[in-house]
């Protein structure tokens, strides 16, 4: 392909009627299709305000995005964007999911808050509106026929780097350190049963903890007496620096046991909190803004062209939803659409062309996919995650 205009050859595709051999990336044939297909509204359930308004924005940033760069169609269909403020509490995401199933939206999209969804998953299966879940979401959560994933479950980031760190260090010590809460007592319960002998207790650090080294010396020292090979933490970014801080504190050689952490840790504003004292720090994500595949190429091209800054994970997982749900709707064709029956074909999107890697629907409407290995390090004075390595293959 080199020397070929992508998007062209895409429409060359479409034209004589092989799009589905082209995975997620079918939807460019939205653009050679009849202009009469009626328009689709879709929701869009981000957070505006909270601990979360930064996901949210790049959420939405991902979606549009992908709607920008496909004329704002979606299936030959014009889409109307309607973006309600999932806000910090379940409630409130629970409230603004109700307004938008109240504006008749095809499906939703969006999600930050990963205790929202278990709380709305009766209110989504009454409604028949297919919601596509762009961040983390719990692995216990029962199963529903209308919620998919396009980001990944709450385990998986410990699922990896437990796999991992089991290949390269058997049964050495692994200490686990954590803020209390379901997100990290789904992350640490994963990795001791991945990980297995060798993964030591898990070390909870209070909630409201300052982000100072006296704050931690107490759990520094709990983890100097395990005396470790390696540390898996989760923890909030502002935060980790003070902790490497107090582990230095305690033993100067703890300062060079290797740290592990969701990739969340390190992503997007997270990233800049942590600076240049998370410099070595590796993360978990399925995700990493310098992979090298064509899709990546193009995607992080247009995104730096348009917002001048490096993609996040979160645009990503947003922007295919945006095209999981164009290649359902291309399905569709000029067929009258519902949101029970985009449901329906969004059970026959193949493979996604994605600027992660290829992946695809599981039987439980998550991707199944891989995960990436990435390093905190400064790229000139601004931090940045590089990739290191595949960890797995993951749903």
């Amino acid at each position: 392909m080199d020397g070929l205009d992508r998007r062209r050859l895409l429409r060359l595709l479409a034209g004589v009627g092989v799009a589905g051999a082209t995975g997620g990336l079918a939807a460019c044939s939205s653009t050679a299709t009849p202009p009469s297909r009626s328009g689709v509204s879709i929701g869009l359930l981000v957070p505006a305000t909270g601990a979360n308004k930064n996901v949210g924005a790049d959420l939405e940033l991902g979606f549009r995005l992908y709607l920008d760069l496909h004329n704002g169609m979606l299936g030959g269909r014009q889409v109307q964007v309607v973006v309600e403020d999932e806000g910090e509490s379940v409630k409130a995401g629970a409230d603004a999911l109700g307004r938008l199933l109240d504006q008749h939206v095809l499906a939703v999209a969006g999600v930050a808050n990963p205790d929202l969804l278990p709380a709305v998953r009766d209110k989504v299966e009454e409604s028949k509106v297919p919601l596509l879940a762009t961040h983390a979401t719990p692995s216990g959560m029962p199963s529903s026929n209308f919620i998919w994933r396009t980001a990944f479950l709450g385990d998986e980031p410990a699922r990896a780097i437990a796999s991992y760190l089991r290949r390269r260090m058997g049964g050495s010590r692994i200490s686990l350190i954590g803020v209390g809460g379901n997100t990290t007592n789904e992350l640490m319960s994963t990795f001791q049963s991945v990980y297995g002998t060798g993964s030591q207790n898990p070390i909870t650090v209070r909630a409201g903890i300052k982000p100072t080294t006296a704050e931690f010396a107490q759990y520094a020292s709990q983890i100097a007496n395990q005396n470790p090979r390696a540390i898996f933490l989760n923890l909030p970014s502002t935060h980790i620096v003070a902790f490497k801080q107090a582990l230095a504190a305690q033993r100067s050689s703890l300062a060079a046991v290797p740290m592990y952490a969701p990739g969340t840790v390190s992503e997007g504003v997270a990233l800049e909190a942590l600076g240049t004292g998370g410099r070595g720090l590796y993360t978990a994500m399925q995700y990493s803004a310098d992979l090298n595949n064509l899709a990546n190429h193009d995607f992080s091209s247009q995104f730096q062209a348009k917002y001048q800054r490096t993609p996040t994970a979160y645009v990503v997982a947003a922007y295919d939803a945006a095209a999981v749900l164009d290649q359902a709707l291309t399905l569709a064709g000029d067929d009258t659409v519902t949101p029970p029956r985009v449901n329906s074909l969004l059970s026959s999107v193949g493979q996604v062309i994605s600027p992660r890697g290829n992946w695809q629907f599981n039987q439980n409407r998550s991707p199944q996919q891989k995960w990436y290995l990435r390093r905190v390090e400064n790229d000139g004075p601004v931090p940045s995650n590089v990739l290191i390595s595949d960890l797995a293959t993951l749903g």
